[in-house]
């Protein structure tokens, strides 16, 4: 599965377009009662659900490596022409918070990762696409202002992960499982009485067993390597983040 940035571009959109919808239905309530986070805050703590879409840059040299065998001629090929060592990732996300302190909360995350390798203009006819389940548990450390929540986490989980190797019509899917650390930066700006504005940078690092084929044979590359998709990337996230007081 290729996703493009023409595909990033639509998706955002989306997001904009719900964005608007959810101000512009509140607009004329907020004009009677607009009461803030602090205010909502004060008298209980949040149970919150956000979701929406993000971006990352990641490293994953033994997938590179990998590919590098598998092209015909890659070693002929100019180090500008070669992989990147880092390479662009989407993925969508859905969250449940709960707010267990005034300045403290745990937050299930669960996101759909997508990530395309290969050289597509040099080789068309082969790809290399990897895409993961990532289920994290996050305790946060929460800053409260009048319209807005800071929240600094540290957290982590499993993380099951699929690569389709396609040549032409032919195609091999291998799996593999790990798991993964993350330290995140979430701000929420609020813009109605129970929704807020989700804008988050995270730092992540992924340790993967290793890539199996159908019947639980260890992938290796042509030099006789152990081939994961193990990697540390940054990211960036926006979306929209509900909240019940």
């Amino acid at each position: 599965m290729n996703f493009n940035k023409k595909s990033a571009g639509i998706v955002y959109g989306i997001i904009t377009v719900i964005l608007f919808m959810l101000f512009s239905s509140n607009g004329n309530a907020q004009e009677k009662k607009h009461l803030s986070f602090r205010e909502q805050n004060a008298k209980s703590y949040y149970t919150s659900f956000a979701f929406g879409m993000g971006a990352s840059y990641g490293n994953n040299s033994s997938l590179n490596t990998y590919i590098g065998y598998e092209l015909p001629g890659y070693n002929y090929l100019t180090d500008q022409q070669k992989l990147k060592d880092l390479g662009p990732g989407f993925d969508f996300f859905l969250t449940a918070e709960r707010q267990v302190h005034r300045n403290y909360s745990i937050k299930a995350d669960y996101s759909y990762f997508i990530k395309s390798n290969g050289l597509n203009s040099l080789y068309p006819d082969y790809s290399f696409n990897y895409t993961s389940h990532r289920i994290f548990l996050t305790a946060n450390y929460i800053i409260p202002m009048e319209y807005s929540f800071f929240k600094f986490g540290i957290g982590g989980g499993g993380i099951f992960s699929s690569l389709s190797n396609k040549f032409s019509s032919l195609e091999s899917v291998y799996t593999s499982k790990g798991f993964g650390v993350k330290a995140e930066g979430v701000f929420d700006l609020q813009m109605g009485n129970t929704f807020a504005g989700y804008i988050s940078g995270y730092l992540l690092n992924v340790f993967d067993s290793g890539l199996k084929d159908e019947n639980g044979v260890e992938v290796l590359n042509r030099a006789g390597g152990k081939v994961n998709l193990s990697s540390f990337s940054a990211g960036v996230r926006i979306g929209v983040e509900i909240f019940i007081f």
